[in-house]
């Protein structure tokens, strides 16, 4: 909806904390995130900026709004969509309005319960609140991460921005990079639990605050992603679906709330087609539907089944057909999209078709979470193989551990002794062998197994009971820091705001008292979601084999890439990755991976090229430093 940042300072005497000409460098350089109107706010000891993307109450919805004092000021990224309910609970309180926008509540309902009014919200939402009576400022994140915040302490100043890049337009930042958190990058493809490639630079967790008062900085969790939950063993499988179902219903009808065009992002699969049939309920006029594919994917070119399921639901349908081996989006601006490098190709894909649905609307609603929530990866089918074996599991294991290396992953997420070391068989890209042949200078200096760490500390206490504690990951990892990450920066690049209606926090929170036997059960995935579907939604699309959007497409494109991407950024002469990695070691698994051997490593070769790019291009750009141009030289090896 819209990018917000500002400037905070912490202690000491209230001063001018930043230049205007500076406040507006950083709320402009958001522009893409909020191109209808702007605002700002300043008084000693805050700045604040605001980008809008207008959709609820078009024209009175300006922003930065205060209470009727003008003495609590906020601005919001995002969407409230009880704003209507606490309006009318506070109205009675005796607080007045002016419009309907929904961020106009939030002052009010700051007064009323203090930095616990996240506790009173339900939607996705980065948020501001500046109180000048009591000198206190709140920031805070939805609770399952939807919409972004970027921190960083300065001396007695904390900076904040909906992107990286506002916040380095700051100028107070260091841009001295994080060596533990590029380790961890490496080995997951993404930068977890707050983590920047940036030391100085942390992102605020989904349901957390960040509170300035009293001379300190203080960040609060006031949610927790819901953890595996004991469930009632009296209930069928239909009462299950039916609650299910009403939920999400409750969850797309909320998401229809806007005053712009709306419609939906539509892949062919469950998830997207389930969403679309729900909003046809509600909807009076066809529902705007938009997919793409790649012409290079073969049987995984889902365009086929979208079309056919606009056909059955009636859509407005728009579609686009591309070619991974052609220039499809520029890197260099993907990464400036993306803020931090994200070594998921699905980005690219999505980066277009937020392009596609930008030309007709301003809202999608997407099916993006239904994965890490009901078990729709084979991963999680391998675990829940796992967990049915039950005592058999050790001898089992230790079989799997044995087997010959043609098996794979699935052999080594078997033969996994924990859930920490089942993802990480699973998912992990950079193993211990080729990161000790890899890593140079200040990596090499990174203490191995940061990753395993990372889970570790973030499973916590949950039982070793394989699928739900693998959701559970995947919940709280690779949801919130991958897939919602691409999503939120490649729509917003297009001005365009996507809507998840999996993700609403209550639908969560029901998804993790569900029985893990009714999440996959046997060899299908997804099980209970598909018997709520069954009747909506074409047994054609419920039957049909998950397959992946872009990630089955990682090998062509990375040979597509070699003569160029490749060449131009990781075989130059100087390329900015070699200050940490091997350069041998990097020409050789390149060479290796162009001859056909060694194709275990793409994941790994995707994730350093992306980092090199974000280093060459996106760094310098964010830090006013001029771009140099890149020298290509050919690569060895066939």
């Amino acid at each position: 909806m819209c990018g917000i940042c500002g400037v905070l300072q912490v202690g000491g005497p209230p001063r001018q904390v930043v230049a205007p000409e500076v406040l507006d460098r950083m709320t402009d350089v958001l522009t893409h995130r909020g191109p209808d109107d702007r605002g700002t706010y300043a008084a000693p000891g805050v700045a604040l900026g605001i980008r809008r993307l207008s959709i609820v109450d078009v024209a009175g919805g300006h922003q930065p709004v205060t209470s009727e004092d003008g003495r609590v000021v906020a601005v919001q990224n995002g969407e409230l969509y009880n704003h209507e309910e606490v309006r009318a609970t506070l109205r009675r309180g005796g607080h007045t309005f002016l419009t309907g926008c929904d961020t106009e509540i939030i002052p009010h309902l700051y007064e009323e319960t203090g930095p616990a009014f996240p506790e009173d919200l339900r939607g996705k939402f980065g948020i501001a609140v500046w109180d000048g009576r009591r000198r206190r400022a709140v920031v805070a994140r939805d609770r399952l991460g939807i919409k972004p915040i970027y921190y960083a302490a300065c001396g007695d100043l904390v900076v904040f921005g909906s992107e990286l890049k506002s916040v380095l337009a700051s100028g107070l930042v260091d841009p001295a990079l994080d060596y533990e958190a590029i380790d961890l990058y490496l080995t997951l493809g993404f930068f977890p639990r707050g983590r920047t490639p940036l030391a100085g630079v942390r992102k605020l967790e989904p349901g957390h605050r960040l509170v300035v008062a009293d001379g300190r900085l203080t960040v609060e969790e006031y949610w927790a992603f819901p953890e595996p939950a004991v469930a009632p063993v009296d209930r069928s499988e239909d009462e299950w679906a039916a609650e299910l179902l009403e939920l999400l219903d409750e969850s797309v009808r909320l998401r229809l709330m806007s005053d712009v065009p709306l419609g939906a992002m539509l892949s062919g699969g469950l998830d997207s087609s389930l969403v679309v049939a729900l909003m046809a309920r509600h909807m009076a006029e066809p529902v705007k539907t938009f997919a793409i594919g790649f012409a290079d994917a073969g049987a995984d070119n889902e365009l086929a089944d979208a079309r056919f399921l606009a056909s059955t639901l009636g859509t407005d349908h728009h579609e686009l057909e591309l070619s991974y081996a052609n220039d499809v989006v520029d890197l260099p601006e993907l990464l400036w999209s993306l803020d931090e490098p994200v070594a998921d190709l699905s980005a690219l894909g999505f980066h277009a078709l937020s392009q596609l649905a930008s030309r007709y609307v301003t809202v999608a609603l997407s099916g993006q979470g239904a994965d890490e929530l009901f078990g729709g990866y084979r991963k999680h089918r391998a675990a829940a193989l796992v967990g049915r074996l039950g005592a058999a599991r050790g001898p089992a294991g230790a079989l799997a551990r044995r087997a010959p290396a043609r098996f794979g992953r699935a052999a080594a997420a078997l033969g996994a002794r924990d859930p920490v070391e089942r993802l990480l068989a699973a998912s992990g890209q950079l193993d211990p062998e080729l990161r000790a042949r890899l890593v140079r200078g200040p990596l090499a200096a990174v203490r191995a197994g940061g990753a395993e760490r990372v889970l570790r500390e973030t499973l916590g206490g949950v039982a070793d009971d394989p699928l739900p504690a693998m959701l559970y990951l995947d919940g709280r990892l690779a949801l919130v820091d991958d897939m919602v990450h691409y999503f939120d920066r490649a729509s917003m690049a297009h001005s365009l705001e996507v809507r998840v209606p999996f993700l609403d926090h209550r639908f969560v929170e029901f998804s993790a008292t569900i029985p893990a036997g009714l999440k996959v059960k046997g060899r299908t995935q997804k099980y209970l979601l598909k018997r709520a579907a069954r009747g909506l939604v074409p047994d054609r699309i419920v039957d049909k084999p998950k397959r992946g959007f872009f990630r089955r497409s990682s090998s062509g494109w990375l040979q597509a890439q070699m003569p160029g991407a490749v060449s131009d950024y990781l075989l130059g002469p100087s390329p900015h990755c070699a200050d940490f990695l091997d350069r041998g070691e990097l020409e050789r698994l390149i060479g290796d991976y162009r001859a056909g051997r060694d194709q275990e490593r793409v994941h790994v070769l995707i994730a350093v090229l992306l980092l090199e790019i974000w280093l060459a291009t996106y760094l310098p750009r964010a830090v006013g430093r001029p771009v140099e141009p890149r020298e290509r030289i050919v690569v060895g090896g066939a």
